[in-house]
């Protein structure tokens, strides 16, 4: 518990004080992912064996991911903006379900407006991250350096609190 909650504190400090760093980091091991998985899909294009299955198909498939692999590791902020807009887009259809719930399916007025305000919230928030994606994945990445910051902290704490009871109790023999 005591080296979870310590690793988890020093992943939230290195993205809370390096939040641009982080995010290049995550695009660049994101790339290397890519090429892995592509290269799987490469090699087993060339086993499959079956019917209505392209092996060219799969290998040209295998080529282009390998291909994006390699753009994402050469330019990480590609990635980073394809997905500040993927969560500015996804925040504003989020706020328009929300709006339309609460005005279609709530009765209940105070409950409407709630709902209402939380999915008008997500729009408007959904629109400065689409428009400004890098800063939006920053902050995401410097929330969850907060998150781990306090998450870790309360595992070392918990960690000593087990340790500390731990070794007040009572050993009984068997006899």
């Amino acid at each position: 518990m005591i080296v979870l909650g310590l690793v988890s504190l020093l992943v939230g400090l290195f993205l809370v004080f390096l939040p641009v760093f982080a995010v290049d980091l995550f695009a660049t091991f994101a790339g290397i992912a890519v090429i892995i998985l592509a290269a799987i899909v490469m090699v087993e294009g060339l086993f499959i064996d079956h019917e209505g299955v392209s092996h060219w198909g799969v290998l040209i498939l295998g080529i282009l991911g390998i291909l994006l692999g390699i753009i994402i590791m050469v330019v990480p902020a590609l990635l980073v903006i394809a997905a500040g807009v993927a969560l500015g887009l996804f925040l504003i259809a989020f706020g328009i379900i929300e709006v339309i719930v609460a005005f279609l399916l709530l009765d209940e007025m105070m409950v409407r407006f709630v709902i209402g305000i939380m999915g008008l919230f997500a729009m408007v928030l959904g629109i400065l991250v689409a428009f400004r994606p890098v800063t939006g994945v920053e902050t995401v990445a410097l929330l969850t350096g907060l998150y781990l910051i306090v998450l870790g902290m309360m595992r070392v704490a918990h960690g000593l609190n087990e340790r500390h009871a731990e070794q007040n109790i009572p050993v009984k023999r068997l006899e």
